[in-house]
C-alpha cells in the first residue's frame, strides 16, 4: 500500500517541476487591441509593467494620442539631460506581424536589440533581422 502512494507522490512532484520549468520558457507576451501585432520580450526586463509596454508600443507602432498629453511621461528628465542616459540592454524583443502577405509564408517577424534608460523613458531599439514565417492559415 505504501509503493502505490510513494509512486504517487513521485508522479505528482515529477508533474510540478515539469509545469514550473515551462512555464519559465515561456516569453512575455504582449497582444495587441490589434490582432496583427505580437510582441515577445525573450529576456526578461527590470522594469515595471508599464514600462515593458511602453517599450512594446515602440516597438510595435502604437504612438500616444498627442504629445501634450499630460498622462505621457516626458521621456528625459533633468540628470539624463545633465549626464547622459543610463543605457541597460540591449535586451532581446521579437515582433510578428500576422497576414502581412497574401500567400504563405504570411507573416513578418522582426527580431530588435532594444536598450533601456533606467533613469526615465528614453529607449533605444535597433532593427536586427526580418524574416517570414509560417503562423497565420492563407484565407
Amino acid at each position: 500500500m505504501k509503493i502505490p502512494k510513494l509512486l504517487m507522490v513521485i508522479l505528482l512532484l515529477g508533474f510540478l517541476v515539469l509545469s514550473v520549468s515551462a512555464d519559465e520558457l515561456n516569453p512575455l507576451v504582449y497582444q495587441y487591441y490589434n490582432p496583427e501585432v505580437t510582441i515577445e520580450f525573450l529576456e526578461p526586463l527590470q522594469v515595471s509593467s508599464e514600462r515593458q509596454q511602453n517599450i512594446a508600443n515602440q516597438i510595435a507602432g502604437v504612438t500616444p494620442i498627442s504629445i501634450n498629453d499630460p498622462n505621457v511621461e516626458d521621456p528625459e528628465n533633468l540628470i539624463c539631460t545633465l549626464f547622459g542616459h543610463n543605457l541597460e540592454g540591449p535586451v532581446t524583443v521579437t515582433a510578428t506581424h500576422h497576414k502581412v502577405r497574401q500567400y504563405a509564408p504570411r507573416c513578418l517577424k522582426e527580431v530588435y536589440h532594444v536598450s533601456y534608460c533606467t533613469r526615465c523613458d528614453y529607449t533605444e531599439s535597433e532593427l536586427h533581422n526580418d524574416f517570414y514565417i509560417f503562423c497565420c492559415p492563407e484565407d
